[in-house]
């Protein structure tokens, strides 16, 4: 059964979605997938605009209740992906969830402001998008691939 999209659209919904999920403390990001609207069609044709700009990403949280979240980020501006180390853990202890002029700010951190994530580039992953939508997927537990490769 396919699980329905909530928006997030005021600071009411962000406080929502972080108590649901324990405000996702010893969480991970488990998989992301980006879809930008260009590509080549089979007879060479371009279509070059990216007007989709997605992104689907899967949370992963150490509570039996509310273990999984998908989020889905329309209109990316900025996607800025850093995983951790090889020699390092991913564990989220808090998740920066905001919005400010017409934009929803999402972070692996919770302690860097919005008009410094960019400046903190080179140790977080964030994105800036037009708007957020969330689901919860239990069903995603676990290691299995989720977004799939087709060969």
């Amino acid at each position: 059964m396919e699980q329905l999209w909530n928006s997030i659209d005021n600071e009411i919904d962000i406080e929502y979605v972080s108590a649901f999920f324990g405000y996702f403390y010893d969480a991970c990001i488990k998989e992301v997938k980006y879809i930008s609207g260009s590509y080549v069609s089979a007879d060479s044709r371009m279509k070059p605009i990216d007007d989709l700009r997605q992104i689907y990403m899967i949370i992963q949280k150490q509570n039996r209740e509310h273990s999984v979240i998908e989020f889905l980020f329309d209109g990316v501006e900025r996607f800025n992906l850093v995983p951790s180390k090889e020699d390092y853990d991913s564990i989220i202890s808090g998740l920066l969830i905001k919005q400010k002029d017409g934009y929803i700010y999402f972070a692996n951190s919770a302690d860097v402001p919005i008009d410094e994530l960019d400046g903190n580039s080179n140790w977080l992953t964030w994105i800036k998008a037009k708007s957020l939508r969330w689901r919860e997927m239990r069903q995603y537990i676990g290691d299995s691939l989720v977004y799939i490769h087709r060969d």
